[in-house]
């Protein structure tokens, strides 16, 4: 029986960071979120996986201030 040689699978590189954004382009971290503080907002919400290339970048084209608050909140 050979053994196995299978490479353990990559972390992913974002640990499963999740962004909700609004269409108005309020947003905030998925783990932060408090129904309560939002009780104002529409149910209209959008959860953004970090690690799902699409959806990030269809987020960086459509709402460029956006990302950009986000990375600055990063740093």
């Amino acid at each position: 029986m050979s053994p196995d040689t299978k490479q353990p699978a990559a972390a992913a590189p974002h640990g499963g960071v999740k962004i909700m954004v609004w269409p108005d382009g309020t947003w905030c971290w998925q783990d932060e979120y408090c129904p309560a503080d939002y009780a104002s907002m529409s149910d209209d919400f959008e959860i953004i996986d970090m690690d799902d290339m699409p959806r990030v970048e269809r987020l960086a084209r459509d709402h460029a201030q956006l990302c950009d608050d986000i990375l600055n909140e990063l740093h």
